[in-house]
Order: structure tokens, then C-alpha cells, then sequence
């Protein structure tokens, strides 16, 4: 039920289910849990899933469990220790692990399960702060265990008897042995605290969530009325269960229903896949991440097939979704492989812990899986919400569960005013938390007149289903006034195939630049398929990615700065981004910078061996000199881009320099397979003394250049075709002539260019729309001459690799293949041919130039032929980047004057840079005349595009 509530200072919606009230029969959790025990005690209770062949899968049964608990509780008991004594665990997963937890319980002591990630002085703060006496530890984290408690009254207690400490501490194995005794559970009161929860660690300061007895059953209760759970259930418990969700889905919820919870020894996709296929698993619960990993499987595993299998999958995947409308789930007969892999048992896939992709949870349903959805926090002893059975609506976390109201506070207008109203999610139930342990400040801030106030944000729909938006401490308040969700950000620019994960945070910017305050984003790429499709200038692709998908977005919500991380992004268990932490390293790289610090990384013998080597040292002296970052040393694992700056032009340069000093002879592909120093080193030096190296007399692209070509692609430019050609060319001047009526297209200038080549064409980039426009414009005399080397991507194959050899347009892929494309350009050239470049490089964002390559500059001064500046306006406005066709505009293309080479001699770097920067003045000049502004408005433009 939905109502609006409304006083003096905040506006709310609230939604609620039925009260709950107190459980009828167990008065504590743990007595719930011997209920459980009495009928089903030869039901297994937990399977260890192990990778011995020999014994593949250890079980207890419920019986066996309670003993193992009660002989803990009794050691327990034995040792004097107080009623609600604190008992942490530091462990994986696993039977003893549930054993030492249920025994603590059982006992009248309070569990504190810790996050096994932590490092030592980490688990040292924690156990200090909840007063810990006893640590339940494992033998992979006994060090981690012994340094943590050294210094505190905290007993360790080893939970296998095969660990380093076995003769030094307790041992569960010993009081197995020993059996329960008489122990007696410890009747604990609904309102004693039973589990101390330390929050995952979003933030600097993880604080003790104080549960009792009482929020444990209501949890459970408030479960059972969303989803059945019987003895006959199969539970996979991946998830940590130091985490709250796991607390709730791999230990409460069975061992109140008599359910199987199977626990993996080894963490790994393999083994969680062989989990799925051989335990019988009918639900499992985990976080987003899983679930996306399916996804991209199946995707990839569609596409290897080609391209009629895609179609094809396109097809069924369009006919299933039909079919879940009416209530049909023909995925499962669609798409059987996939549910196979999944096991043929799973009834429902329960995602929670992190926000959950719509697109892709849309996608699986397709394929047939259920998927359901919950929300939640560990101040509410695990999930809240949750999306109904046979109401499921993808991309929200559903309707309360039972017992748990529901409300707004503080809601604001979305930013166009037409979406629905989000504000702070609060929640008031049984299940909210008692406080925070020893933190009365932090509680009263939370806990106000009986409700929690999350600090996540969200909006309901019609039908009260709950759409989470964001962290309300992750809002980025821009100095507008408008709201910035930093999830809506990232999801959006991780469309972009080449990154892998990232972080969006609002910086101020430092002085000089042109923003107040900015949008800058942390981006890990996915290095793995950019060495697949041979890209090695990261950055640029990345660059091109976020500006196209910039243009979708209004101004206020574009990223306009970003650095690369080559590590992975520090997440929490629930892989919940710490923002806090990822915003200190960019704070502190930034200061780092300003100082000319930079961070040493560490030398393995291995890599002091190699460093110690002639041929290295002498190939260094020229990798030192090259880089554009300068570093006191140089590591072999420095990436060549993002430790050096090093541009795709300056690797070609780098690699010539390196064949220079060391007589070596090198593939021109080998650019393009290399991404550090020792990748590049190490290829070089495999050259050396190979049949045709020697020392260039000349440096650089003068001896890139120097090689003539003898591929076919690029031959072919030169073959006579007379008849394709003038039909070409008269259908060219066809479209000319509706061009200049549809698009009322003004030339200026063509008179300019000579009769006949060589020489380049270089034009700013605003649309798709130049490339078969200026072509029309041109005499026979130069358009038989005309060529292009264009992306492979698009011209590489089928009817497009036809259309490139008509328009003699050659394919190559300049990222992955620099050297090639310049060799093709210099082939035509050297014969007298035509050659467009755009010298962007792209299309821009906003129809203003950009940043100018120097990849026509290099061309013009080594082969000796001048530059014809262009510049087009009306293009972008017709057609922009990133949208579809718009419009019919005014189109105007200037031809300018020509800008010859200086004589080859001197440094040709200077060279490079000064031809560059008079072709983008002039390109700029005359676009700005094109647009009647004035051209000192160049100089702004400048600062923008750099």
C-alpha cells in the first residue's frame, strides 16, 4: 500500500506490509536452528565442495552439525568466559567455520565474522574495537591471526588440525573429539545481541552493526513469506559470510528450512561451475558481477560462431522475450546449453549486494533464467526488498518484505523535471539493527524516530516497486545546483568495450583550466582485448569511446577528464566501488605529479637481472631519452604509453632508434604487439644480428619511409581502371549537384589547388558526411588521382572491402598498424597521387577542431609535398557524431592556401610541430570565417582542444 506523508520540513512516500510480530515457538535464533535439527537430523546441512579427486565433497548432516557447534559451546563455556563475550572469526568459508559460529551462539557469546581481505593491523583495529577474546582462525589466515592479536587478550583457536599452529593453540578438531557433554544452550533473550557485523568498508571507518536475536528471526520471517525455502533446497554459498547478504541467503535462511548450503573450497570460476552442474543447486544468491560474467560467456561463445548464428540468436532471444509477456519461458528450450552449465535444478538466481544492470538482467531473462532481485544493508540484517515472484520488474529491488516499512525523505525533482522524484531511502522494521557498537553519535545520525535513514537513494514507481539511484554520499552537487549519480555515469561510459571498470568522481580543477569543477573518471581498460585487436595507443581509443558516448549526454553529466589505472579499481566484498579510497590515490597522484614524484615500483631478481644486461642497458639510454614522462629509473613493466607517454607515432620512433643502437632488424608489426619496455626491448634484441640489419644512416620516419611497399592492397590504387573510375566519377557529379540544392553546399576556394598531385588534403572532422562530399567537388584531373586510407574496421571485409578498392581506399587499421598506414600514404604520394587525411583523426564531439596529429605533417616534410588546408562547417549539424542523420543543413567547405615543407635538414621533431600547429591555425581560421566569428577566438579553441 502507497500513501504521501507530508510536514514542515520534508515530503516522503512511504510503503508498508503487514507488521510483523514477535516469532511464535524459538525464542532465539540458535533455538531455531535446533528446531530444524529435531525433524530433518539426517538432512545434510552443509557440503564442502573440495578439489581432491580422491574426496571430491565433505557432508554433515544437521545432527552432526549441532554436535560440532555444542562441542565448541561447551569449550567455550569451560573457559569462564562472560555471557556475550565477543568470539571473531577469521576464516574461509566452510563446515568449521558454521561450526565455531553456531558454538559462539549456542554458547550465549556474540559472533564477530571478519573480512579474511583485511590486512593484519586492519583485523588488529577490529578485534580491539569489539572486544574480542577468542579468534577463530583457519590455517591460510593464521599469520594474518597471530599479528593481528598480538598485543591483545584475544585467545586464538585454530579451526583445522592439520594447520603450522597445531600444539601451539586450541584446536575444533580436539573438541570434536571431546563431544558436547552436558553443555546446555544458553537461552539468549529476543533482545541480547547475537552477531557483531562490521560494515564492507565503502568508507575509511567500517563500524560494528549490533544484531540481536530478534532482527535474525524477522529476517527470516520477513524471507519466508517472499520465497519458499524446504528441505529439498540446494544453496550454493559463495559469498563471503562475513557479509551480511551471505549471513541472510547461505546460513540463516537454510538452517531454518532444513536446506543443503554447499561451500566451495577453492573460490574459482571452474569450480563454481562443476558446484552448479554436480550439487543439485536450486538457489543461488550472489552479486551482479556473477551474473554479468554468464552473460558476456554466452555473447562471446554466439559470436565466435559468425554471423548468422548472431542473427539467428538475435531472433530467439526476440521471440522469448513474446513469450515471457504472456508467461511462456521458452529460453529454457532456446537456450538449454546455457541452463545446463547452470544445472538443470536451479529455480531462481537471486542478485543483491551491488547495483544490478538492467540491460543485462533483461537480456538473461530472455534467455530464461529467473532472476530476482534484493536490496538491502547490513544495519538491516541483510535484504529489505525484494522483487515478488511472478511480479518481477528488471532494474528495480522490488517491494518491501514482510514486516518492513518503507519511505522517502527529502525528494528531489529528477534533472528534466519528468522522471519520477528520488530521495533517501528509510526503513523501519525488526529487522533494523540495534546501532552501531561503542558509536553513539554514528547511531543517532542513522536511527531517527525509529527509522533508518540508509543513505542510498531511489524512487518508487506506481506499482511501489523500488529503484535504487545512488549513494547519497556519492552525489556529485555540481555548482549548478544539479545532482550527478556517479552509478548512472559509469554505467553509461562502461558501454565502451575497451574499459573494464570505472569510477566517476567530481573534482575541483586546479587553476588556469577552463572548468570550475569537472566530472573526472578512473578508468581501468580492458588490456586484454586491446592486445586481441592489437591496440596499443590505449589512451586515444579510450579517448574517442568517451567522447562519442559524451555526446549523448547533456553537458553537466559529461566526463571532461580521466587518467588510467592499470590495477584493478579497490572494491568491497560485495564489489561495491571505495570510492573514498580510489578519490585519495587520484588526490595524492595529483600532488605526486605537481611535485615530479613518481612511484618506484619494485625490481624482482629476475628484473635486476635483466636490467644488469649490456644489450639493455644500452637499449634503456634510448628509452630514457625518448620518453615523454621522465622517470629517474626506468622498470621493465613500465607500460610505453601510460608509465612513458609515449603517442603511436613516437613507439614507430622509439623502434627505429632502438634498431639503430643495437643492429637489429624488426617487423613493423612488432609495434603493434608491444606494450612494455621489456615487450620492446626483448623484440628488438631478437632482431639483432638478423639477415639485413644494420645502422640507418638516417633516423626516424626517414628510414620508416625510405621502404617502399609491395602490398597488393596498396598497389592497387595504381592499377588503371578507366571505365569504374568515370562512371565513379560521373556519379560523383550527380551528387554534387543535389548536394548543392538539398544541403545549398558553398565551395570556396577550389581554385587553389593545383591540376595535379602529389600533394595531401587535410580537412577538419565533423561527420560522416565529408569523406564522400569533397570528392565531388574535385576536377577529373585530381579525382582520378584522388586516394584515402581509411579503418579497416569498417572497409576490412565483405561489400565494404569492394567499395574501398573502387574508391581507391585502403584499409588499414592505423592503431593497430601505424607503420603500414604511413607507407601506404607514402606509396600514392610518391606517385603523384592525391591523399585526404584528416589530421583529428576522428569526428568531433562538437563540430569545433580538435587536437591535430602530426601524422600529415610527417608525410608532407619526408616525401616533399605541400599540405591544402580545408575546413567544413554545417557537417555536425547534419549529421553529428554519435546520432543519427538530423537534418538538411547549410554545408560550407573552404579550400586555403598551400603549406609547403621546409628542405629536409635540421631537427625534424621541430619540424613536425611547426608544420602541425600552422595547419590547424589555418584549418581554425577559416572554419571561424565559415561561422562569421572572429578569428582571434582561435586561441580559446586552442585551450580547449588541448
Amino acid at each position: 500500500m502507497g500513501r504521501s506523508v507530508a510536514n514542515s520540513t520534508t515530503t516522503v512516500l512511504a510503503l508498508e506490509t503487514p507488521a510483523a510480530s514477535a516469532p511464535v515457538g524459538a525464542a532465539n535464533f540458535y533455538r531455531r536452528f535446533l528446531e530444524t535439527v529435531e525433524r530433518w537430523p539426517d538432512h545434510v546441512a552443509v557440503e564442502m565442495q573440495r578439489s581432491d579427486p580422491a574426496k571430491p565433497v565433505e557432508r554433515h548432516t544437521y545432527a552432526e552439525l549441532r554436535r560440532d557447534a555444542e562441542s565448541i559451546g561447551r569449550w567455550l563455556a569451560e573457559q569462564g568466559l562472560e555471557r556475550g563475550a565477543r568470539c571473531a572469526i577469521l576464516a574461509s568459508n566452510g563446515p568449521r567455520w558454521v561450526a565455531a559460529y553456531l558454538g559462539a551462539v549456542a554458547a550465549g557469546m556474540v559472533a564477530v565474522p571478519l573480512d579474511i581481505a583485511l590486512k593484519p593491523e586492519q583485523v588488529a583495529r577490529l578485534l580491539a574495537d569489539s572486544g574480542s577474546t577468542v579468534l577463530f582462525v583457519d590455517g591460510r589466515h593464521l599469520a594474518a591471526g597471530e599479528r593481528a592479536a598480538s598485543g591483545l587478550k584475544c585467545r586464538i583457536v585454530l579451526l583445522e588440525l592439520e594447520a603450522e599452529g597445531k600444539g601451539r593453540f586450541p584446536n575444533v578438531e580436539e573438541m570434536f573429539a571431546a563431544g558436547p557433554g552436558d553443555f546446555t544452550p544458553v537461552d539468549t533473550a529476543l533482545d541480547e545481541t547475537v552477531l557483531l557485523l562490521y560494515t564492507s568498508g565503502t568508507t575509511a571507518d567500517p563500524k560494528g552493526v549490533v544484531l540481536t536475536n530478534d532482527n535474525l528471526l524477522a529476517e527470516v520471517e520477513a524471507v519466508f513469506k517472499f520465497i519458499q525455502v524446504t528441505p529439498k533446497d540446494s544453496i550454493l554459498g559463495v559469498l563471503p559470510l562475513f557479509h551480511a547478504l551471505a549471513q541472510m541467503a547461505n546460513l540463516l535462511l537454510p538452517f531454518a528450512a532444513g536446506a543443503r548450503v554447499v561451500y566451495l573450497e577453492q573460490l574459482n570460476t571452474s569450480e563454481l561451475m562443476r558446484a552448479l552442474r554436480e550439487r543439485d543447486v536450486t538457489l543461488f544468491c550472489c552479486v551482479p558481477q556473477f551474473f554479468y560474467l554468464i552473460h558476456e560467456r554466452i555473447l562471446k561463445q554466439v559470436k565466435e560462431r559468425g554471423a548468422l548464428a548472431q542473427a539467428a540468436f538475435r531472433v530467439l532471444m526476440g521471440v522469448s522475450r513474446l513469450g515471457r509477456r504472456v508467461g511462456i519461458n521458452l529460453g529454457k528450450v532456446f537456450f538449454k546449453k546455457a541452463h545446463q552449465a547452470l544445472g538443470t535444478h536451479m529455480r531462481f538466481l537471486i542478485t543483491g549486494g551491488s547495483r544490478f544492470d538492467a540491460a543485462i538482467g533483461r537480456d538473461l531473462e530472455a534467455m530464461g533464467f529467473d532472476i530476482l532481485q534484493a536490496y538491502g544493508l547490513t544495519e538491516t540484517s541483510g535484504g529489505a526488498f525484494a522483487t515478488p515472484i511472478g511480479q518481477n520488474v528488471i532494474g528495480s529491488v522490488g517491494k518491501p518484505l514482510y514486516g518492513v516499512e518503507a519511505r522517502l525523505a527529502d525528494t528531489q525533482a529528477s534533472e528534466d523535471e519528468e522522471g519520477p522524484a528520488a530521495g533517501e531511502i528509510l526503513i523501519r522494521s525488526r529487522i533494523v539493527m540495534k546501532g552501531y557498537y561503542k558509536r553513539p553519535e554514528a547511531t543517532a545520525e542513522v536511527l531517527r524516530d525509529g527509522w533508518l535513514y540508509t543513505g542510498d537513494l531511489g524512487y518508487f514507481d506506481e506499482d511501489g516497486n523500488l529503484f535504487i539511484t545512488g549513494r547519497k554520499k556519492d552525489v556529485i552537487v555540481l555548482s549548478s545546483g544539479k545532482n550527478i549519480y556517479p552509478e548512472e555515469i559509469e554505467a553509461h561510459y562502461q558501454q565502451s568495450p575497451w574499459i573494464k571498470e570505472v569510477c566517476v568522481l567530481g573534482l575541483e580543477s586546479r587553476p588556469g583550466e577552463p572548468f570550475a569543477e569537472r566530472l573526472h573518471a578512473v578508468i581501468v581498460p580492458d588490456f586484454e582485448l586491446l592486445k586481441q585487436k592489437k591496440i596499443v595507443n590505449t589512451r586515444e581509443v579510450i579517448r574517442f569511446d568517451l567522447d562519442g558516448l559524451s555526446a549523448q549526454l547533456p553537458p553537466s553529466k559529461r566526463i571532461l577528464s580521466f587518467e588510467l589505472w592499470q590495477e584493478e579499481l579497490p572494491r568491497t566484498t560485495t564489489r561495491k566501488l571505495k570510492r573514498y579510497q580510489i578519490r585519495k590515490s587520484v588526490l595524492e597522484g595529483a600532488a605526486a605529479a605537481e611535485a615530479e614524484a613518481s612511484p618506484v615500483r619494485e625490481l624482482s631478481s629476475e628484473d635486476a637481472a635483466w636490467l644488469d644486461e649490456p644489450d639493455v642497458q644500452r637499449a634503456l639510454r634510448v628509452v630514457r631519452e625518448a620518453a615523454r614522462e621522465k622517470k629517474e629509473s626506468i622498470h621493465p613493466n613500465d607500460n610505453l604509453e601510460l608509465d612513458l607517454g609515449l603517442d603511436s607515432m613516437e613507439r614507430v620512433e622509439l623502434l627505429v632508434a632502438l634498431e639503430q643502437e643495437l643492429g637489429a632488424s624488426v617487423d613493423d608489426s612488432v609495434v603493434s604487439e608491444v606494450y612494455t619496455v621489456r615487450d620492446l626491448v626483448d623484440a628488438v634484441r631478437k632482431g639483432m644480428g638478423a639477415e639485413g640489419a644494420k645502422r640507418a644512416s638516417f633516423p626516424g620516419w626517414e628510414a620508416v619511409l625510405a621502404t617502399d611497399t609491395d602490398d597488393p592492397e596498396v598497389t592497387a590504387i595504381t592499377e588503371p581502371r578507366p571505365i569504374s573510375t568515370a562512371a565513379i566519377f560521373l556519379l560523383g557529379r550527380a551528387v554534387n549537384l543535389f548536394l548543392r540544392d538539398a544541403f545549398r553546399l558553398k565551395v570556396i576556394g577550389l581554385e587553389k589547388l593545383p591540376k595535379h598531385g602529389p600533394f595531401l588534403l587535410s580537412p577538419n572532422h565533423q561527420s560522416y558526411l565529408e569523406a564522400p562530399i569533397l570528392p565531388t567537388l574535385l576536377p577529373w584531373s585530381l579525382w582520378k588521382d584522388m586516394f584515402y586510407v581509411g579503418t579497416s574496421e569498417i572497409f576490412g571485409e565483405g561489400i565494404f572491402r569492394r567499395i574501398a578498392r573502387l574508391i581507391k581506399l585502403i584499409p588499414v587499421d592505423p592503431d593497430a598498424n601505424l607503420v603500414r598506414a604511413m607507407r601506404a600514404g607514402a606509396y600514392g604520394l610518391r606517385r603523384g597521387m592525391v591523399l585526404t587525411l584528416y589530421p583529428e583523426g576522428e569526428r568531433s564531439i562538437d563540430g569545433r577542431p580538435k587536437t591535430f596529429k602530426k601524422g600529415a605533417a610527417i608525410l608532407s616534410y619526408h616525401l616533399q609535398v605541400p599540405i591544402y588546408p580545408v575546413a567544413v562547417e554545417g557537417f555536425y549539424e547534419a549529421w553529428p557524431r554519435g546520432k543519427p542523420f538530423q537534418k538538411f543543413a547549410d554545408l560550407k567547405i573552404m579550400f586555403g592556401d598551400p603549406i609547403y615543407p621546409p628542405k629536409k635538414g635540421g631537427n625534424p621533431e621541430l619540424v613536425y610541430d611547426q608544420i602541425t600547429r600552422e595547419l590547424r591555425a589555418r584549418v581554425v581560421a577559416m572554419w571561424l570565417k565559415l561561422r562569421g566569428e572572429e578569428p582571434d577566438q582561435a586561441d580559446r579553441l586552442d585551450q580547449a582542444a588541448d
